[in-house]
């Protein structure tokens, strides 16, 4: 009798035993939403608060970006801004690629598509029926960016010019590297730097006015150069 007395209670009283866990999980549950809403302690607030400061205030770094002036046979031509390092193929893609009257025989036989753009440089799509003579060989003239107009020259398989006569106020950073002698990247990007601040070169003498031109340069590439 003793033994099935807990069995008698627990049968007896079943409905108090439900409606005391039903009151359990719901007064357990309201303590846990008051807990978590509740306000938190300065340590945690203060660690948070430097999470957010530092995600704000992180700059978002802006890659490099070039200039170059897409015209001719294109879809829409026009001065166009690229990511540096672009390509031709890049270029022609953001112009809208080949118009209707492009003479796409000539680019397919002298149009780089793989080739590196610069700031500063100039590519021309020539229409059916337009397309300049290219040089007859590569060995006549040095190849910067192949398929590509730097300043006014128009590039085709290789440079128009045979580097012995450049012009220093529309000549892109490429070229000059490529032409002249003793000039390298960094002071091909002075020289256009230079033109660009003070209007162009007035005569061939100024450029020694650019960091990194003195007279033993100048002497070397007086021959090459021009203001015309």
């Amino acid at each position: 009798m003793v033994e099935s007395l807990p069995g008698n209670l627990l049968e007896k009283y079943r409905p108090q035993v439900g409606v005391f866990l039903v009151l359990a999980i719901l007064i357990g549950g309201g303590v846990l939403a008051w807990v978590n809403s509740g306000p938190k302690p300065p340590e945690i607030k203060k660690i948070e608060g430097v999470i957010e400061a530092t995600a704000s205030s992180t700059p978002i770094p802006t890659p490099p970006r070039i200039k170059i002036d897409i015209a001719g046979a294109v879809v829409n031509p026009g001065v166009y801004e690229l990511r540096k390092g672009s390509r031709v193929e890049d270029a022609l893609s953001t112009a809208g690629g080949l118009s209707d009257q492009a003479d796409r025989d000539w680019v397919a036989k002298n149009l780089n598509l793989a080739a590196k753009l610069h700031d500063g440089d100039k590519l021309y799509i020539p229409r059916v029926g337009k397309t300049s003579k290219p040089p007859t060989t590569q060995s006549q003239a040095k190849v910067p960016s192949a398929g590509v107009v730097s300043g006014t020259g128009l590039v085709s398989g290789a440079e128009s010019s045979n580097c012995s006569c450049i012009n220093i106020n529309t000549a892109s950073a490429a070229t000059l590297d490529e032409c002249l002698s003793g000039v390298g990247p960094s002071i091909a990007q002075r020289i256009v730097e230079y033109r660009e601040a003070h209007g162009g070169f007035r005569s061939i003498e100024e450029i020694q006015e650019v960091r990194g031109i003195g007279p033993k340069t100048f002497g070397k590439i007086k021959d090459q150069i021009t203001v015309e």
